[in-house]
């Protein structure tokens, strides 16, 4: 069966397309996770990292140090601002990692904070996965926020 130039244009845009589409719900993840992320000092909402091929292991300070939240909006927009930058980067075909390595980000995401619910990462995550049921292949290209 021979491909006609229809269907390679419309191959095409699909390849491109859900491209952008991972890149958009990566976006969408890790804004949603930062941002749901409680903030004390800032060190929480600033190792939210991004790892394109592998998860990074590492642990970074604040971005912008702090105290009782002073800092937190600060630390949210740097925080973003690092992932989206990184997002960017990614080659077609190449996994996104989103972790937060700090020892206490499990016990944060459990709910030992007054800021944040419970489960805010699966929130996050959930936030995402309704940004892929929202997007489409073949109707133009996909919007990356």
């Amino acid at each position: 069966m021979a491909v006609g130039p229809i269907s390679l244009v419309l191959a095409s845009e699909v390849e491109k397309n859900a491209d952008a589409v991972v890149r958009k719900v990566a976006l969408v993840a890790d804004q949603a996770v930062v941002m749901a992320t409680p903030v004390d000092t800032g060190r929480a909402r600033s190792n939210w990292l991004v790892g394109l091929g592998t998860a990074r292991q590492d642990v970074v300070g604040s971005h912008v140090p702090g105290l009782k939240g002073a800092t937190g909006e600060a630390n949210t927009q740097e925080s973003i601002l690092i992932g989206r930058a990184t997002i960017k980067q990614r080659r077609p075909g190449q996994d996104i990692h989103i972790t937060n390595n700090l020892d206490y980000i499990e016990d944060l995401n459990h709910g030992t904070s007054k800021q944040a619910p419970a489960n805010f990462v699966e929130a996050a995550v959930a936030e995402a996965a309704e940004a892929v049921r929202n997007s489409r292949l073949l109707e133009g290209p996909v919007a990356e926020g």
